[in-house]
């Protein structure tokens, strides 16, 4: 008995099939070349692959998908130039990753992060005195009765001149809390704004000949920066001497980058190293 697929149209099949796996292959990331190989429904029977023509193999993993997906044919590359931090000229170019620093602008997850960070810097060694803690005597002010007026008790009350505070201040701790995915987000963010904004200059190296404020104010000047925060991989004391007598510039290791320096600052500089940690460190 012939099959009914033999019967209607022997090419419409394999044709749809051709057609389901090009787009499974480049529409959706998550249809393997597994399953595309699945919707092929061959009319006949066909052969085992010669010796010749041999296809290759699909490499899978412990959990069954394929190790290789296919890219989408829609993503664009995020690139930024890497530049020569005295002469200010383009060297090379890096490769960035978009979820970094291309991620969607969240002005309520900056305002969140920054509002968090400036709790936690807050001192909190504010104190006044209470009625108990203030000097002077204990006596009684007046009688208590007989004189024709209210009853007086301490004269450490406050109301009285030199008396106590009312529920005024005392030492405490004014930080408060964020969860560390909405921190690594807001970093994120505050990356991706001055990358967008084009304040986000990334350098080959951070190396200067003396630790003259001298030098630092002359590549400041030779790249337009009014107020910059450098972002170093490691720790640099001829970058940290020349930059300490400068109002507007900043240094910061890698590890102590965060959102509220980079908002208070116009330009961004930092190393490739320390781009390479940014990436690794908010992966997503």
């Amino acid at each position: 008995m012939t099959s009914l697929a033999s019967i209607l149209r022997p090419g419409l099949i394999s044709q749809r099939s051709a057609g389901l796996k090009a787009l499974a292959a480049s529409r959706f990331s998550t249809f393997t070349a597994v399953r595309a190989e699945a919707i092929d429904t061959p009319s006949t029977p066909t052969s085992p692959p010669s010796s010749s023509s041999q296809q290759p193999s699909v490499d899978l993993s412990s959990s069954g998908r394929a190790t290789a997906e296919p890219i989408s044919p829609f993503h664009v590359p995020l690139q930024a130039w890497i530049r020569d931090f005295k002469s200010n000229e383009p060297k090379d170019l890096i490769h960035l990753q978009r979820k970094i620093f291309g991620a969607p602008l969240r002005k309520d997850i900056l305002h969140r992060v920054v509002v968090w960070q400036r709790d936690a810097e807050r001192q909190g060694t504010h104190s006044t005195k209470g009625r108990g803690e203030v000097s002077g005597t204990t006596r009684k002010a007046a009688p208590q009765k007989g004189r024709g007026a209210a009853r007086v008790g301490t004269l450490r009350a406050p109301q009285r001149r030199g008396g106590g505070i009312v529920f005024g201040p005392k030492p405490r701790d004014h930080a408060s809390e964020l969860p560390r995915k909405v921190q690594e987000m807001g970093l994120r963010i505050a990356l991706s704004s001055k990358f967008a904004q084009d304040q986000l200059v990334i350098v080959d190296e951070l190396s200067m000949d003396s630790h003259k404020t001298q030098e630092f104010e002359t590549i400041q000047e030779r790249h337009g920066w009014d107020s910059v925060l450098v972002v170093a991989s490691k720790e640099n004391e001829r970058l940290w001497r020349a930059t300490r007598n400068l109002q507007q510039v900043d240094v910061a290791v890698m590890q102590e980058a965060d959102v509220l320096r980079m908002l208070k600052y116009q330009m961004v500089v930092m190393d490739k190293q320390s781009v390479r940690y940014l990436e690794k460190k908010l992966k997503i």
